[in-house]
C-alpha cells in the first residue's frame, strides 16, 4: 500500500516528466506495432500507421501531419530521438510545465511537417517522412531560449548551445543521408518562437 501511495505522489508531483515520459512510451508503443505488423523499415508500414507523404496530405490526410511524428524507420531512428526526448524532454518540461511542454512538443512536430509540405511543393520532389525528429529539434531550440533567458543561461552558456546546435544539424546537411533537414529546420523554428514567447510572457506577467 505504502508502494502505491508513493507512485502516486511522484506521479502527481509537478517536477516529474509525466508528459515526456508519455511521450516516449507513444513513440515506442507505435514502433512496436509497427514491428508487430510487420517491419519498421517498410515504408508501407510506416504509411499504414500514419507516416507523411506529400500527394496524401494534399488529398486531404491532413492528420499525417501529426501522426507522422510518432512513426519511426527502423530501431536506429526511433533510439536516437528517444534518446534526444529523455536528455532535453525533462528539462522542458520541468521549466515551462506540462501544458506548455505539451504545445511546444506538438506544435514543433506540426512545424516540422508543414515546412517538409511547403518544401515539397516547391521542390516536387516527394518523399515518405517520420519521426519525432522536428519534435525533439524543437525542444532543443528551447536551449537557445534558456542561453539567452536571464535565470538560466548561467546553466546553458551560449557559446555551446550554439556549438552543440551547430552538430545537431550536421548530419541533416549531408547528401543522401535520408535525414529531413526541413523537418528539422521547422520543428527547431517552431518550437524556439514557442520557447520565447512563453519565457517573455511568463517575465511580462511576473513584473506586473
Amino acid at each position: 500500500m505504502r508502494d502505491i501511495r508513493e507512485l502516486k505522489d511522484k506521479i502527481t508531483d509537478r517536477n516529474y516528466p509525466l508528459m515526456t515520459a508519455i511521450f516516449m512510451v507513444a513513440n515506442i508503443l507505435v514502433f512496436v506495432l509497427e514491428t508487430i505488423d510487420g517491419d519498421s523499415e517498410n515504408l508501407d508500414t510506416a504509411m499504414k500507421f500514419g507516416a507523411y507523404f506529400y500527394d496524401d496530405v494534399k488529398q486531404g490526410e491532413i492528420y499525417r501531419l501529426l501522426t507522422s511524428c510518432f512513426v519511426h524507420f527502423g530501431f536506429e531512428h526511433i533510439s536516437s530521438n528517444m534518446l534526444g526526448l529523455f536528455a532535453i524532454g525533462p528539462y522542458v518540461e520541468k521549466y515551462f510545465g506540462r501544458l506548455k511542454f505539451t504545445l511546444i512538443y506538438i506544435i514543433s512536430g506540426l512545424s516540422g511537417s508543414l515546412l517538409t509540405y511547403f518544401m515539397d511543393v516547391q521542390k516536387g520532389d516527394y518523399a515518405v517522412c517520420a519521426g519525432a525528429s522536428g519534435c525533439i529539434f524543437g525542444l532543443f531550440g528551447i536551449l537557445l531560449v534558456f542561453a539567452l533567458s536571464r535565470d538560466m543561461r548561467y546553466e546553458f552558456p551560449l557559446p555551446r548551445v550554439l556549438v552543440g546546435l551547430v552538430l545537431m544539424f550536421i548530419p541533416s546537411l549531408t547528401k543522401n543521408s535520408g535525414i529531413s533537414l526541413d523537418a528539422h529546420l521547422g520543428g527547431f523554428v517552431g518550437g524556439t518562437l514557442m520557447g520565447f514567447i512563453f519565457y517573455f510572457w511568463a517575465e511580462r506577467s511576473a513584473r506586473r
